[in-house]
């Protein structure tokens, strides 16, 4: 059983985040980071991943949420899409001269446009982001 509607467009009752919303997003994150030192952002955030948000999410009312089930994203799936995934590419990025990165952001903002809205990312750990406000 899938969370999205029958179209696959939407899921039900729900409106995807649009880029603008999740760029937004992401732009805060990086300013919050910034201004606690990464060690408020990661308390922060560590508290918040059970609600399927991080710190700007919270602030933005964008919720992440299990694709297939349309529950709420759990910590896990919250530290692989947010942690794991960033780090892996980062790695990837060191043995590759910046190339990773590069094609990496490209793909991100590609999927960004798909019908959907959903990212490579989202795809992989099976989320979907959505606005609430």
């Amino acid at each position: 059983m899938s969370y999205l509607d029958p179209t696959g467009t939407q899921p039900q009752g729900m409106r995807y985040a649009s880029f603008q919303h999740r760029l937004g997003a992401y732009a805060l994150d990086g300013a919050l980071y910034v201004l606690t030192l990464g060690i408020g952002w990661l308390i922060w955030s560590f508290i918040v991943w059970g609600e399927g948000q991080t710190p700007a999410k919270k602030i933005l009312k964008i919720r992440v949420r299990n694709a297939e089930t349309g529950a709420v994203a759990t910590w896990g799936h919250m530290a692989v899409r947010e942690l794991l995934v960033p780090l892996t590419v980062l790695a990837a990025s060191g043995l590759t001269s910046g190339i990773a990165a590069v094609a990496w952001i490209t793909i991100e903002i590609v999927f960004y446009f798909t019908k959907n809205n959903r990212t490579l990312r989202d795809l992989w750990v099976k989320t979907a982001v959505i606005n609430e406000a």
